[in-house]
């Protein structure tokens, strides 16, 4: 999928303007990046990490700095995706019941 160097912690797929988009999330010392192909000829590969304003606010931007439109568009589908697969984790644990009979039932 990806031949960025380091090793992915988790790869997934989004859909950008209507494409497949290969998404490998690497982390390092300081944080993370993600490392995104496209699937339509013509659109560079890109990288992507969450950075800080002056105002301590967060924000998606390229590295290298450039693309930071696509960055901030991409960033989006990125985090959805992430936030929807915690939530299915969540819920799939939580709904999970014990094959066990619990000592107190």
């Amino acid at each position: 999928m990806s031949n960025f160097n380091m090793a992915a912690i988790q790869e997934f797929e989004i859909t950008y303007l209507g494409s497949a988009a290969n998404v490998a999330e690497h982390s390092f010392k300081n944080g993370r990046v993600f490392h995104i192909d496209f699937a339509e000829r013509g659109i560079k590969p890109l990288i992507i990490t969450v950075a800080y304003d002056a105002d301590d606010k967060k924000f998606w931007t390229s590295v290298p700095e450039g693309r930071q439109e696509m960055a901030e568009q991409v960033g989006k589908l990125v985090a959805a995706y992430i936030r929807n697969k915690k939530k299915e984790i969540c819920v799939t644990t939580t709904a999970k019941k014990s094959p066990v009979p619990s000592l107190f039932d």
